[in-house]
């Protein structure tokens, strides 16, 4: 095979550097993803845009953000990035050392138009599994299979079952426009992330809001906030170097504890659905589960596609994950020998809640599928539960099951709004209204919970401040 010479990061800088002065569009405004890896596969995500950057000027609120007691009807505007049609690929190539990559393949050369966004998944198949891949997306204005412009990645395929190998991961959940901290650059907390060195990121959900100022309540303002919230500097970087897996929630969906049947606006919640497929790289189910190695298997549940009302009378018939796939969740993780199973959910299981919820299964309105839930995980070795959705960070166990469940708390303390619950003794190992992320560690019988605060950091290494660990070691 051919190999390259080239360091993947130069490349990329060089590239923007060229595409914002001279190269002619399209651009890569919102950037590029790699997600849903697996030990052989993952999926390629790029939209082509008119210009280099997002026009950030164009609303305050677009790099200021809001205090969190201003209320405002400011709707999203539609053309914050627009997007332009093309011709786009991607070539990918194994990493090596000293900048050296090794071909692996290439796509066909696909048109993009506006009926998907100006976005194109792109499914890469036959990979090796524990390596490091580097890829290049290249794109035209159509008519051709030369590329005039281009942006770089990287990712890294899991280990295959067998492998025993450390795994390092982050999960996060709700960011939003008006709690952005650092201006264009968007959210201080990811380039913070990629000092952890993950092998891969889990966002749990609200990944934006519709319902939150700028308001989107048409398709198209849907799309311009997924166009402008990976536009930001430190959420596009991030997302440009490291494999990442997408759940969507309430917020992101259509609007605040939504269930099917619902509108906003002129918007739908079927609609909200095909705008997230849409908008992030996503195989054909929204629940799936990832196998890392011998020691860590992943389960991402759906929370919002199967639901009954919020409204509905409790009882065995009213559910959050509906019948398929609960029956999936039980069945493949009564099956799975990975040493440790992380359940990762929008919402909680375990809680516990603020007062006055009736959206999740740590809530009375489900109580029943809650106890059901805490009942079978409770019963399985090493099975523990890692939740968005709640503004505040947390470690809980359910005082009846045994269960422990992870809150990884919102993206920063500008996002601690709408209140919490408070520390409570009988369930609280660890609570704290502030927000940052958390990362897991697994490194074969032992497993490490970090919960991370983005707003408290070293000034000079720029690494955030480490509010609690946790430690669990292999039951067996």
């Amino acid at each position: 095979m051919l190999r390259y010479l080239f360091p993947v990061l130069l490349l990329f800088v060089s590239t923007i550097a060229c595409a914002q002065d001279a190269s002619p569009p399209p651009f890569f405004a919102s950037g590029v993803k790699a997600g849903e890896v697996t030990k052989d596969s993952a999926i390629i995500w790029v939209r082509l845009t008119e210009s280099a950057t997002a026009d950030f000027d164009r609303l305050p609120i677009l790099t200021e953000g809001l205090p969190t007691n201003e209320r405002s009807n400011i709707e999203m505007p539609v053309d914050i990035v627009p997007g332009i049609a093309g011709r786009a690929r991607v070539r990918y190539f194994v990493s090596g050392v000293d900048g050296a990559s090794e071909e692996a393949g290439a796509t066909e050369w696909t048109d993009v138009s506006s009926a998907t966004d100006f976005v194109h998944q792109f499914k890469l198949g036959s990979l090796l599994p524990d390596t490091a891949y580097d890829y290049i997306v290249e794109a035209n204005r159509g008519g051709t299979n030369v590329g005039v412009s281009q942006i770089a990645g990287s990712f890294r395929t899991a280990p295959a079952a067998d492998q025993s190998v450390p795994i390092r991961f982050i999960v996060s959940t709700c960011q939003a426009v008006r709690s952005i901290d650092s201006g264009s650059d968007g959210h201080i907390a990811y380039s913070q992330m990629s000092l952890f060195d993950p092998h891969f990121f889990v966002h749990t959900g609200d990944i934006l809001y519709y319902d939150k100022v700028p308001l989107c309540k048409t398709v198209a303002q849907a799309r311009a906030k997924w166009n402008l919230m990976f536009a930001y500097g430190h959420n596009l970087e991030f997302h440009r170097t490291h494999g990442s897996y997408f759940m969507k929630d309430d917020h992101d969906t259509l609007k605040n504890d939504c269930w099917p049947g619902q509108t906003y606006g002129d918007l739908t919640f079927d609609e909200g659905l095909e705008i997230f497929r849409e908008q992030v790289p996503m195989g054909e189910q929204t629940f799936r589960t990832v196998r890392w190695g011998q020691d860590v298997q992943i389960w991402m549940t759906e929370n919002r596609d199967f639901r009954s009302s919020n409204r509905d009378e409790d009882g065995p018939d009213k559910t959050i994950l509906g019948e398929e796939q609960k029956a999936w969740l039980m069945q493949t993780i009564d099956e799975s020998d990975a040493t440790f199973k992380f359940v990762i959910t929008p919402g909680p299981i375990v809680g516990p809640d603020k007062r006055g919820k009736a959206d999740n299964h740590s809530n009375a309105a489900f109580a029943h599928e809650g106890n059901e839930l805490r009942e079978f995980l409770s019963a399985q070795e090493n099975v523990y539960v890692i939740c968005g959705d709640r503004h505040w960070q947390y470690c809980s166990q359910d005082p009846a099951s045994g269960l422990i469940e992870m809150g990884c708390g919102p993206i920063n303390d500008e996002h601690s709004f709408g209140g919490n619950p408070g520390e409570n003794a009988d369930m609280h190992r660890y609570f704290s209204p502030k927000g940052g992320f958390l990362g897991i560690t697994v490194d074969g019988d032992t497993a490490t919970a970090q919960w991370f605060n983005s707003s408290d950091a070293d000034p000079e290494t720029g690494q955030p401040a480490v509010l609690y660990s946790e430690t669990f070691t292999d039951n067996e």
